[in-house]
């Protein structure tokens, strides 16, 4: 039986693709190029390549074919650079599957913003005026670093400029914290998610895409991702939390929680 697990630590299967570099090359599974001592930053990266080649390429490649001149994403998926939040790992999608767009605490800023940034809504016109993509989600997380630096004045990052610059996107967000009530949760998970819902306003801020929403062509949906339980929670606006996700899909559509 300790044969047959320590087999399986050192050759795991297909379905161990999503494990971090760290769990799958522990000492004795490692690439020989990872042995040495003095290996450079990038080999990490290469070994990760090689293994995909040799393992995923061959599976994936028919749907690569397919897709290799078209997509055709039906969702606009915001969220934060944290190398924690794996999309696609949380929503058990694909390629072709989501038009993703990262950023430092999955921020949209706001129509007419005084701190003009074009990134972010260029990935939102394309997505949705040439890929017409029927839903935009914003997914914020546990213990963003991004929403921490804001809760505490943005005194730890001032002296990364652009950094700094960016951030004061999140004003709208640390405002809409300070109004509202404190509860049972942690200062920095309140925000966390008060964040989701102001970008999903700020989205809103763009009479174009209001319009959208409002004609029923498009749907805005909230979710938080809790790192410690990797579990996933969805923003029922109407009663303005974040809710579980039923194990099991509602018979009735309209038994899901409410989105704009």
């Amino acid at each position: 039986m300790t044969g047959e697990m320590s087999s399986a630590r050192k050759s795991p299967p297909h379905g161990r693709w999503w494990a971090p570099w760290a769990n799958r090359w522990r000492r004795g599974n490692r690439p020989p190029e990872l042995d040495s001592p003095d290996v450079s930053p990038s080999a990490l990266l290469l070994a990760g390549v090689r293994e995909y080649h040799g393992q995923m390429a061959p599976l994936v490649r028919p749907i690569m074919s397919e897709l290799a001149f078209q997509q055709a994403p039906e969702h606009l998926f915001i969220t934060c650079v944290d190398s924690r939040v794996v999309p696609n790992i949380i929503t058990a999608s694909g390629p072709g599957d989501l038009f993703i767009v990262r950023n430092v605490g999955n921020l949209v800023p706001r129509h007419g913003s005084p701190l003009p940034d074009d990134s972010v809504m260029a990935a939102v016109e394309y997505a949705t005026n040439v890929l017409d993509v029927r839903t935009i989600t914003v997914c914020g997380h546990s213990n963003c670093g991004a929403m921490a630096g804001v809760l505490g004045g943005g005194k730890e990052v001032e002296h990364l400029e652009s950094l700094s610059r960016w951030l004061k996107h999140a004003n709208q967000s640390l405002a809409r914290f300070l109004e509202t009530e404190p509860d049972d949760q942690a200062p920095l998970t309140r925000l966390c998610q008060v964040n989701v819902r102001q970008q999903l306003d700020n989205l809103l801020s763009y009479p174009w895409l209001r319009e959208r929403v409002e004609a029923g062509r498009l749907e805005l949906v909230g979710l938080y991702l809790d790192l410690e339980t990797a579990k996933v929670r969805i923003l029922d606006r109407q009663a303005d939390v974040f809710v579980e996700v039923p194990d099991e899909a509602p018979d009735n559509v309209q038994d899901l929680p409410a989105a704009t």
